[in-house]
């Protein structure tokens, strides 16, 4: 989780501030109940120096630090640790595997869920609605992400465009019409391919969104829109599927909220293209 994470970063911190974390971390249950001024008391400080330990973990002050931090302890009841850690080693039975998957994945929806911001993506689903077409822009995983998702987009009646060759994506982005808009995906905002693309699409004035963890990466900065996508470093720490789960359900997010804009529009469609397929008794159904 984000705030447990930041936490748990030492090299952050100086050494009264890493002692507070610590109390804090050790007393989660009894948080909610302490004041600043009892934290300070517990912890040899000052309420001035908790204020400065929120300011530096990215919140406006303890109220929000509060709210945070007792919101996520209690996400990470099913799991018993935080996502920063190992959660799967050699000592995991089967069941403990089922359960703990199940809960790295809730996790990972949850955090993204809490960093979205409404009004954002009500714009957001505002200009997808009114682009010619959705160009989609990925590499390696993330392309079977952006393929899938451009199919979605497909039964919406949403132009939708993913492609799998570099070169593809490229010319993509120097061709495509001013009244495209652009999602791209990215675990470190850092991949020289999509940067390239990206500084194509800005010098185009294309309007794009990256779908990423990384804030202050090299992307971000060249991207029109921002959208925070749950991750943890490590492949060990399921970083991978943490990022990929996250991803899918803000994309899942989006489609909904298209489908939710157009959905006569839409409904009217689909009852036309079952007329044509079939119904489900009809032998050759597609699905």
């Amino acid at each position: 989780m984000r705030l447990l994470k930041t936490m748990s970063e030492n090299e952050r911190f100086n050494s009264t501030e890493q002692s507070i974390i610590k109390y804090i971390l050790a007393h989660s249950k009894e948080i909610s109940h302490f004041s600043i001024r009892d934290l300070s008391e517990r912890t040899f400080s000052s309420p001035a120096t908790i204020f400065r330990l929120c300011q530096k973990l990215n919140l406006k002050g303890y109220t929000d630090f509060k709210i945070k931090f007792i919101s996520e302890i209690n996400r990470t009841s099913d799991l018993g640790r935080p996502i920063t850690g190992r959660p799967i080693t050699d000592k995991n039975p089967p069941d403990s595997i089922v359960k703990k998957i199940a809960a790295l994945e809730i996790e990972a929806i949850e955090e993204t869920k809490n960093e979205m911001d409404t009004q954002q993506l009500i714009r957001i689903a505002e200009k997808i609605n009114d682009a010619k077409c959705i160009d989609f822009y990925a590499f390696d995983q993330n392309y079977f992400i952006a393929q899938m998702t451009s199919y979605n987009l497909t039964q919406i009646k949403k132009t939708s465009i993913a492609n799998l060759a570099a070169n593809s994506q490229y010319m993509q982005a120097l061709t495509c019409d001013k009244d495209n808009i652009a999602i791209i995906l990215s675990r470190t905002g850092e991949n020289k391919r999509l940067i390239d693309i990206a500084n194509i699409l800005k010098t185009r004035r294309i309007t794009s969104l990256l779908l990423s963890p990384a804030k202050n990466s090299s992307l971000a900065k060249l991207t029109s829109e921002f959208l925070y996508v749950a991750d943890t470093k490590e492949y060990l720490d399921m970083g991978l599927l943490i990022f990929n789960t996250g991803v899918r359900y803000y994309l899942d997010v989006i489609f909904a909220m298209l489908l939710s804009q157009n959905y006569w529009d839409i409904k009217k469609t689909y009852d036309n293209f079952e007329d044509i397929f079939g119904r489900l008794k009809d032998p050759w159904h597609l699905w």
